[in-house]
């Protein structure tokens, strides 16, 4: 065994470089602690001595008061962590803008001091009664900024607090905040309710010339129920049918980002648009909703008014009422947006797949046969150089088109819900013109399964060609130019969708073994 010695230029013992790493590492953490994290810490404290206003969070500021850009004495409250709009009259406020000004008042640092200032010194630095205040309370306790003029050189505006005449100026930028006109400090949104919280929307138009309202209710499917699934979207009147996804979800959240362009206080207090004296309006669409957790119906009406108050209403807007008597002016185009057309509202996609999931396609057409007397059947699967047919001259390419055209291919209009034998035949559906079967899966391992399964009729030049689902009974017309997409027909899919075969090459070897006669020279007897 060795021992370690103590002796000079013996070895260090180990006890002895322990005690070095102890001090070591203790002089470390000092370091650190004292240097590091003191410098850190010296830096918060020094930033917050230079604030006008220390030792206030942003989010213990709950009333702000000041006159707007437009000259509007406004006071702001903030309502279980929601700020809203008291004076000169009650609405929601803007949450960016007012927080804003809260981080400002909280947060606000001098770039230098001028120092206690007299009070008739202070109409100097702009200070004085012509000075932009801003009150506000913390905790109910009152406080107040007072924003005066530029400085001379730099880009600084003079600032004070309101309890005292201590001048500082801080860089302009950071007052920014406070130079807002009233409507830029409301809220604009017409509706406060989230998207996914609409558990069901009628739409209602008022009749004309006698006729009864027109109503399209929608109304979103209880887990489990629903053809589109849990939480989808069905049509409870005028007829019960799947309405179609995408088209609900859009219209819910454009009305979750509807955004008011004008706000209409006068017919809060004054005459009301549709009353004697306050010109003419009438209704152009009514819309009724309830959410999650809610029985009681919510409701908004969409008018047009020529006069809304005192004031004109352009024509590029409409005037929208909610239950709770606000009113606000919303632009005409997003009202003209909202379809009373039931069929755009319908389900009518025809099919719908991952585009990589698709490995397998089969077309039969009716009516025609091959060489061998068996019916045109083309039966193509996906290789590693592409799409291909033992037999066909399929084009790769125009297939893989297809492929993505189908993946996501929805109808134009519905023709019928459903439709006897006899009449479908007439569509040329019974038996189809022609049959397309897209198979595959997202597993490549896993047995394949249908993907898409249409039926082709007759294209009708003007409204289109008739398309059946396999799994419903409804008849879709899809757009001529949509049409020219699909295979519908065996010999439209034999002039789209192979290539053409070559013309055979010419015989250009001389039948004639002869050899020419020479050509006589010229003049030659």
């Amino acid at each position: 065994m060795v021992v370690a010695s103590q002796g000079a230029g013996g070895l260090v013992s180990p006890r002895a470089t322990g005690l070095l790493a102890v001090v070591a590492l203790a002089l470390g953490l000092f370091v650190y602690i004292n240097e590091i994290e003191g410098d850190v810490a010296r830096q918060a404290e020094a930033d917050e001595e230079s604030k006008i206003h220390t030792g206030i969070d942003p989010a213990e500021i709950d009333a702000i008061a000041l006159t707007t850009l437009d000259g509007i004495h406004a006071r702001f409250e903030r309502d279980e962590g929601r700020w809203m709009l008291v004076a000169p009259v009650v609405g929601r406020a803007d949450a960016t803008g007012l927080d804003a000004m809260t981080n400002a008042l909280a947060n606000l640092p001098r770039e230098g001091t001028v120092g206690r200032a007299t009070p008739d010194r202070l109409d100097g630095f702009g200070l004085g009664a012509q000075a932009k205040t801003i009150r506000f309370e913390v905790g109910g306790e009152g406080r107040g900024l007072r924003i005066g003029g530029s400085t001379p050189v730099g880009g600084h505006r003079y600032v004070a607090p309101l309890s005292a005449d201590d001048v500082a100026f801080v860089a302009s930028y950071r007052v920014n905040a406070f130079d807002r006109n009233l409507d830029d400090l409301r809220d604009r949104r017409v509706f406060t309710f989230e998207d996914g919280a609409v558990k069901s929307l009628t739409l209602s138009w008022p009749g004309s010339g006698g006729e009864e309202r027109f109503e399209i209710e929608l109304v979103r499917a209880e887990d489990g129920e629903g053809e589109d699934g849990p939480g989808g979207w069905q049509i409870a009147r005028p007829i019960s049918a799947q309405a179609d996804p995408e088209v609900v979800r859009d219209l819910v959240s454009d009305l979750t980002f509807l955004r008011a362009s004008g706000f209409l206080e006068g017919f809060v207090d004054g005459p009301r648009p549709d009353s004697e004296g306050a010109g003419s309006a009438s209704e152009l669409l009514t819309l009724e909703w309830t959410l999650e957790g809610e029985s009681i119906p919510q409701r908004a009406r969409i008018m047009s008014a020529s006069v809304t108050g005192s004031e004109a209403t352009p024509a590029t807007e409409r005037v929208i009422e909610l239950d709770s008597g606000d009113r606000y002016l919303i632009a005409a185009e997003r009202v003209e947006a909202i379809s009373s057309d039931l069929d755009e509202y319908r389900f009518k996609r025809l099919a719908e797949f991952e585009l990589a999931s698709a490995r397998r396609l089969e077309l039969e057409f009716a009516g025609t046969t091959t060489e061998d007397g068996q019916p045109l059947r083309v039966l193509a699967t996906l290789e590693a150089s592409g799409w291909s047919s033992p037999g066909r001259d399929l084009d790769p390419d125009r297939t893989t088109k297809l492929i993505r055209d189908l993946s996501n291919l929805s109808a134009d209009s519905i023709f019928a819900d459903e439709m006897g034998v006899a009449e479908l035949a007439s569509l040329g559906l019974v038996p189809p013109q022609g049959q397309i079967s897209v198979e595959g899966g997202p597993d490549p391992s896993a047995p394949i399964r249908p993907l898409a399964q249409l039926r082709f009729g007759r294209l009708d030049p003007n409204r289109g060609l008739f398309v059946k689902r396999a799994d419903r009974s409804t008849i879709f017309l899809v757009a001529p130019e949509v049409a020219a997409l699909l295979p519908y027909s065996a010999n439209y899919y034999e002039a789209e969708f192979e290539i053409p075969a070559l013309p055979e090459e010419l015989d250009v070897e001389s039948e004639s073994t002869e050899e020419a006669e020479p050509i006589a020279p010229i003049g030659a007897p």
